[in-house]
């Protein structure tokens, strides 16, 4: 959900309530500001109205990062548009090339990019697979994104799993 919030457009990441029966509930969300790409937190009052933005989506591909900058492809128009590193932050880790994803546009300016919930990974470095043992036990593995993972002890270097974007967790083999 993406809220304009003080004029600027703000994504809704985490939300949670507060409250008793004594009190009123308030919200508390954390806030990513997509302009700068910075977090704040937030607590709104339970009645407190908040426009929408009014957004547009569109189809684009990740080309290539350059410097501090990722560049993306229209998938229609095939225009490069390109964000900054700051405003991807830790995103970055499960951008792929020639991957699609959708882009958020406000006012024809290219803003942001969402995610899927979960993207596949190839394990690019790991101990060696070990059969047997316990499910719970768990080792560290290196994606061909750069991001280290803790997968379940039978994952083999080259092998392709799913991890979610949300809580960078293995979810499974592909």
């Amino acid at each position: 959900m993406v809220l304009m919030l003080d004029g600027l457009p703000q994504v809704l990441d985490e939300v949670h309530t507060s409250g008793t029966a004594q009190t009123k509930h308030k919200i508390h969300g954390r806030l990513r500001n997509l302009k700068t790409g910075r977090f704040t937190d937030h607590v709104f009052a339970e009645n407190e109205r908040i426009p929408l933005a009014d957004l547009h989506y569109r189809r684009v591909t990740f080309s290539y990062a350059q410097g501090d900058r990722y560049v993306f492809s229209d998938v229609e128009t095939f225009d490069e548009l390109d964000l900054a590193a700051e405003v991807i932050g830790d995103r970055r880790w499960f951008i792929k090339d020639d991957a699609e994803y959708r882009a958020l546009f406000l006012e024809g300016k290219f803003l942001d990019i969402v995610l899927p919930a979960s993207v596949s990974l190839k394990v690019k470095e790991t101990a060696p697979p070990i059969r047997g043992g316990f499910d719970t036990t768990w080792k560290e593995a290196k994606m061909e994104t750069g991001i280290e993972l803790m997968v379940p002890l039978f994952i083999a270097a080259g092998e392709t799993i799913r991890v979610d974007t949300a809580t960078r967790k293995y979810l499974g083999r592909e």
